[in-house]
């Protein structure tokens, strides 16, 4: 302070402009009287004038103390629930992950138990089929027997796909979603940790700012005190008449006014401070709460969404291999379908069995002794009663040949 004095006492009058303050006009100049230019006449004391509109109401340092504590443990418990909504965040996204690996382990289950029901089918219809293999000999003539095969062996080709299935939903799934689950939690409590110390960053600069509030406010009290006191000598000044009085009342008021300097000047120092010092903590907040708490989720979930998809892609790869079987079983279903046929299963049963299915030998006419007419005739005597008989032959025929369109 010896510098700030001994330019005080060289110069008569000293500009000083507050640059914390953004104005949009030049602060106002700041004048300091020296001692030599004191006179009986002086009325106020030369004061330093803020750039601050005076305002009718101040608030007194234990209040402010207290709504800046108050305003500190909001801030606090503000950062604390967000770290309490994220880790909410994380379980609700766990347990729905539980969920899911729930269903593939009943799943798999049912896969399983859907495999083996097909394998003991597939089994049973085969130790019945060579139990009786002799009885179905002539099944390969029927084209049916086609379709009943293409159904077994679609049947045997299905316990391969759901058993894959089973494996896959039960075994592969359900121990990477226990990985997936892990993985979460672990990131989660490294995020957190780097979150605390975010807070405790936080808290450092708050006590930073509690700090210099403080001081900011005690230069202002010393400050206030130091212009009352050089006030209150300039007006005992002005009434005294005696030139030595004055004189001698002079050093002190020299002395009245460094003090006063001294401490409106780390009034200002410590006004600067403070108005740093909040802008530092705003920004703090301000990057905390923007970019910081994204950047938090997004390491939370880091590769979370991805592991999953991973996955259900292999479940779905499982399910299009199924797709595939049953896309070729349809095709082979319906060329057996379009293999049906009366007219050739008749032609291959008749040709198996030709010598059981062929003509018997003619039966020949064997005349009595004497009659050596062989064929039909119509003798004079029987005509009319042979022409009845073809009448009726012919009518029931045709009755026969109705009925049978039918």
């Amino acid at each position: 302070m010896s510098t700030i004095e001994s330019n005080l006492k060289n110069q008569p009058i000293v500009l000083i402009s507050v640059l914390s303050q953004p104005v949009t006009t030049p602060p106002p100049s700041v004048l300091i009287s020296t001692a030599s230019s004191l006179t009986p006449n002086t009325s106020s004391p030369a004061i330093f004038h803020d750039d601050k509109p005076i305002e009718k109401y101040y608030k007194k340092n234990k209040q402010i103390l207290f709504e800046f504590d108050q305003i500190v443990k909001d801030i606090r418990f503000q950062l604390n629930e967000q770290l309490k909504c994220l880790e909410q965040r994380i379980e609700t996204q766990l347990s729905i992950l539980s969920e899911v690996q729930e269903y593939f382990r009943r799943r798999s289950d049912v896969e399983f138990d859907y495999a083996k029901n097909l394998d003991n089918l597939h089994k049973q219809i085969g130790q019945r089929h060579r139990a009786q293999k002799a009885r179905r000999e002539t099944w390969i003539f029927q084209s049916i027997y086609k379709l009943w095969d293409t159904i077994v062996q679609d049947t045997r080709t299905h316990v391969k796909y759901h058993t894959i299935m089973s494996d896959i939903c039960g075994k592969y799934m359900y121990d990477k979603f226990n990985e997936i689950a892990e993985d979460t939690r672990r990131m989660f409590m490294k995020c957190k940790s780097v979150g605390l110390a975010s807070h405790e960053d936080i808290y450092k600069v708050l006590n930073e700012l509690k700090s210099t509030m403080k001081t900011y406010h005690q230069y202002q009290s010393e400050s206030k005190q130091a212009e009352q006191k050089l006030s209150n000598i300039l007006q005992q000044i002005a009434k005294i008449k005696s030139a030595k009085k004055q004189k001698t009342m002079e050093k002190r008021v020299e002395k009245r006014q460094m003090k006063y300097t001294e401490t409106k000047v780390k009034a200002f120092k410590a006004r600067n401070d403070y108005l740093m010092t909040i802008e530092s903590v705003n920004a703090a907040l301000q990057k905390y709460c923007s970019d910081d708490v994204p950047d938090l989720i997004d390491c939370m979930n880091f590769g979370f969404h991805t592991s999953i998809a991973k996955c259900i892609q292999m479940y779905l790869s499982a399910q299009e291999n199924i797709k595939r079987g049953r896309q070729i079983t349809i095709e082979t279903l319906n060329r057996a379908i379009a293999d049906l046929d009366t007219i050739v299963d008749k032609q291959k049963y008749l040709e198996y069995y030709s010598s059981i299915f062929t003509i018997p030998k003619r039966i020949k006419f064997e005349p009595h002794k004497g009659d050596e007419v062989s064929t039909v005739n119509a003798q004079v005597l029987i005509r009319d009663e042979m022409q009845s008989r073809f009448i009726q032959m012919q009518n029931r025929l045709a009755s026969l040949k109705t009925e049978n369109d039918e």
